[in-house]
């Protein structure tokens, strides 16, 4: 599942005229107790960014701290790895997400590419950056 994670990272790190930070306290979630959550990462200082690959119920745990996180603005990434139906799965994070998030705040997008197949690079970049334009807008 590793090189799914790395595919949407790639994605990430190359888009132009975005700055994307994986690792630091900007990526941190304080959950209360124990160490921080960490989510993938976060783009220009107020865009949190998760990317899934796994199933329905990892998705939700993904979108919770999303949500947890205090930047204002969201963006969670599908890969088409290992949910039953991926159209599904975006269905839902939408619908969970815009009970606690205004729709203009937050993106769900699905790739078409994956880290096992990563022929759709172009095509998943546009995507991402039609969607960060939207929420940074």
């Amino acid at each position: 599942m590793q090189q799914h994670d790395i595919y949407g990272k790639l994605l990430l790190r190359n888009l132009s005229g975005y700055n994307f930070c994986e690792n630091g306290i900007e990526t941190h979630i304080n959950y209360g107790s124990g160490g921080p959550a960490r989510i993938d990462g976060t783009i220009s200082g107020k865009v949190a960014v998760e990317i899934e690959s796994r199933v329905s119920k990892q998705i939700r745990g993904a979108i919770l701290d999303l949500i947890c996180h205090p930047f204002p603005k969201k963006l969670l990434i599908l890969l088409p790895v290992h949910m039953h139906n991926p159209e599904i799965a975006l269905e839902q994070s939408v619908f969970i997400l815009s009970k606690f998030i205004k729709k203009e705040d937050f993106q769900v997008i699905l790739l078409k590419g994956t880290g096992n197949l990563g022929m759709y690079e172009k095509i998943d970049t546009i995507t991402i950056t039609e969607c960060l334009n939207k929420l940074l807008d």
